[in-house]
């Protein structure tokens, strides 16, 4: 049976109260529940061999990503999920990596969208917690460009620029690493983007909701969404559960996924 991978996203692991966090409390229970389950979590190695056909995916695997590189990734995650064993990888916005000592680990969290991505480096990890979080063996990183720039762009030589200028600091960091995945930022990719990327990296994320099965398109790789936006705790936890039932399900996750995503270019 070819069995789907859940790729679940998320941006921020906080104490505000807006769509792109998910409350440290709240974030536990999501991955006591999914563990409860019967869903087993992978580690990013894992997921490359199945997107390279060397393995199959086993039943209800689930792999948990982090977009951007928040420092409260570090704070809130990444406890949580050493004290639960639990994997996952961050794609990197890498132009925000800085080689900086950090002096104050409480203040408080902006709201996503109120974050200056060239003023607000202490609201992204450093480079002592990137290593941290890789040397323990929870977290892998990967791509997300150099900037946060747009793949939806028409502009072949910026895209070349962010594409290439991101995987080469990707591979000065991390010199073991041998094969490379991309996470489009928002999800946004173009014809020309999906042909380029491929000069790059050997597959690619994107916000489209659904399941990963062997086979898929590597370079569209569907994710679901967790972040909070449900009215209660036991609202958000239903909806979690329910979409793991569904997309970790062969044939219906499937179709319920190109259902839902049937405008989707």
């Amino acid at each position: 049976m070819n069995y789907p991978v859940c790729v679940l996203t998320m941006h921020h692991c906080n104490n505000n109260e807006n769509d792109f966090a998910i409350k440290p409390e709240l974030f536990k229970k999501a991955l006591l529940m999914a563990l409860d389950e019967g869903y087993k979590f992978i580690n990013y190695d894992q997921f490359k061999d199945i997107v390279a056909g060397r393995s199959k995916a086993s039943k209800k695997s689930i792999l948990l990503t982090f977009d951007d590189g928040y420092f409260d990734n570090y704070k809130f995650a990444y406890p949580i999920l050493k004290e639960l064993n639990i994997p996952a990888v961050c794609f990197l916005i890498t132009d925000k990596i800085k080689d900086f000592k950090r002096q104050d680990y409480d203040f408080s969290f902006k709201k996503h969208k109120e974050i200056d991505y060239d003023k607000d480096a202490e609201y992204f990890l450093n480079l002592d917690e990137i290593r941290q979080m890789q040397e323990s063996g929870i977290f892998e990183f990967d791509s997300h460009t150099a900037s946060h720039f747009s793949c939806r762009s028409d502009d072949e030589a910026k895209l070349r620029e962010e594409f290439s200028s991101s995987l080469a600091k990707i591979k000065e960091l991390f010199p073991e690493k041998k094969e490379f995945g991309f996470c489009f930022p928002k999800g946004h990719f173009n014809e020309l983007s999906q042909r380029i990327v491929k000069e790059y990296y050997g597959f690619a994320f994107s916000v489209i909701d659904g399941g990963f099965c062997m086979g898929d398109d590597k370079f569209k790789i569907r994710r679901i969404d967790i972040s909070n936006n449900a009215k209660s705790e036991s609202d958000y936890i239903f909806r979690i559960k329910k979409k793991l039932f569904i997309y970790s399900t062969p044939i219906i996750g499937n179709l319920y996924s190109n259902f839902r995503n049937r405008g989707y270019k």
